[in-house]
């Protein structure tokens, strides 16, 4: 079986990075309305942007697969939402992997917060696209690649 994991080039543990306390998350949409790319602003000052890649896994099949990358500015015309009062500073990330044809793909992440409040971004129905929920809302904010029950739910 082919596994296919985060893209991640830091030189820290993605993990690590992942459940630093957020400030802010910004969204890059298309002229559709679907999320292109979302940034996790930290309360540090410093973002790590999410994209999605495609991965073919079969003839006429593909998969998407999360990246991260550190980013120190917002890009031009992202929406930008505080989420300091919905996660607080204390947060729980699992990602979501996807099982399809002879594949496994980490294809989106979970970030919990102590009181309760989820945000879930996976990679989007459309390829490159991300679906985002839990920060904005929106008619294309939120059309993943799978329905979210099909997703494996593994800490990190």
């Amino acid at each position: 079986m082919n596994y296919l994991r985060f893209h991640w080039p830091g030189p820290t543990a993605l993990s690590a990075e992942l459940i630093k306390p957020l400030a802010q998350i910004s969204l890059q949409l298309d002229t559709h309305g679907r999320p292109m790319n979302a940034t996790l602003w930290r309360t540090d000052g410093t973002g790590i942007r999410i994209q999605s890649k495609m991965h073919d896994i079969a003839e006429r099949k593909e998969v998407g697969v999360l990246e991260f990358s550190y980013v120190s500015f917002p890009s031009e015309h992202e929406k930008i939402v505080d989420v300091r009062s919905m996660v607080g500073p204390e947060l729980v990330v699992s990602k979501l992997i996807i099982h399809e044809t002879g594949a496994s793909a980490e294809s989106g992440i979970v970030i919990k917060s102590t009181a309760g409040h989820e945000i879930l971004i996976v990679v989007g129905a459309m390829p490159y696209s991300l679906a985002v929920s839990g920060v904005l809302r929106g008619t294309h904010i939120f059309e993943p690649e799978y329905p979210v029950d099909h997703y494996e739910n593994v800490p990190i």
